[in-house]
């Protein structure tokens, strides 16, 4: 008999022997997508960005898109100044400007941004521009104010806050501010005065509920102005308070000490740890103190 396999050469094993496949090619096709798919990792939902959690300003940027123009820019940059995107907010208020180059209230919307870029010395021009062109607003010499106020020049934004007041007696925003100046000069009586003025025309002032407490802090009654503290924030924020008006009366350490139980009670308030240093080297010596 002649052997047919070639000399040297080893039989196939059986698990070496093709075999007719056992299922279709279209079931092999399907399974081998099924494997990939679940191989493939899992979509992971888009992060929540500030356009989408914030209503007004998701409402703002759809109005824009449908109806560009100066307007449509200036409510955007609004709503983005509102929660503290101030990039976004400079260049909306710039791109009004593009559109509108006498718009005050554009103008008046970038002094507020480079004030809280805490560049307020580059939004003095813009808050003058804005005077400029808006002369009988109440609203632009506010903010002149609070620009001033940033640079330390308290008689020039108490002028600035009265002119706002002489266009509208009725400006809460002004009268609480106008009451802060008058904290910052130790007139605790004329303080309370404006701040109270302010909260019968807007009740839920923040701002001036919290400077009518300082303002009670620096006529002596410490627990009217720890009650006026407690009722815009709870208890972490009346102890951050505090210590601001221990800051403002110099009493560094306590206001250090207040400020770190700011900081137990409301963890989440960065700021009151920044206050906690600052009053220690204010303490220490180390910086320059308010006058």
């Amino acid at each position: 008999m002649v052997d047919k396999q070639a000399p040297g050469a080893a039989a196939p094993e059986p698990s070496q022997v093709l075999r007719p496949p056992t299922e279709s090619l279209e079931s092999y096709i399907e399974r081998a997508r099924q494997l990939t798919a679940a191989a493939r990792p899992r979509p992971q939902p888009a992060p929540e960005t500030i356009e989408g959690r914030d209503a007004e300003l998701s409402a703002a940027r759809l109005m824009l898109a449908l109806v560009p123009g100066a307007e449509s820019h200036r409510r955007v940059a609004a709503a983005y100044l509102r929660v503290g995107v101030l990039d976004a907010a400079y260049d909306n208020f710039k791109a009004a400007l593009r559109l509108e180059p006498t718009d005050a209230a554009s103008f008046d919307g970038l002094a507020r941004v480079w004030r809280d870029w805490g560049l307020p010395n580059l939004g003095l021009g813009d808050a003058h521009r804005a005077i400029y062109y808006a002369p009988s607003s109440p609203t632009v010499y506010n903010t002149l104010g609070t620009v001033l106020l940033k640079l330390g020049q308290t008689a020039a934004a108490q002028s600035a806050f009265e002119a706002a007041l002489q266009r509208d007696p009725d400006a809460p925003y002004a009268l609480s501010n106008l009451c802060y100046v008058k904290f910052l000069q130790g007139k605790g009586a004329q303080a309370i005065a404006a701040c109270g003025s302010a909260l019968g025309l807007q009740p839920d002032l923040a701002a001036a509920r919290n400077n009518l407490g300082l303002a009670y802090w620096v006529e002596g009654d410490r627990g009217a102005a720890t009650a006026a503290f407690a009722s815009i924030g709870g208890p972490g924020a009346a102890r951050y308070n505090t210590g601001m008006a221990l800051l403002a009366s110099r009493m560094f350490q306590q206001a250090a000490e207040a400020f770190d139980d700011a900081s137990i009670l409301s963890p989440t308030l960065g700021q009151a740890r920044r206050r906690a240093m600052q009053a220690r080297l204010l303490a220490a010596g180390a910086i320059d103190g308010p006058r």
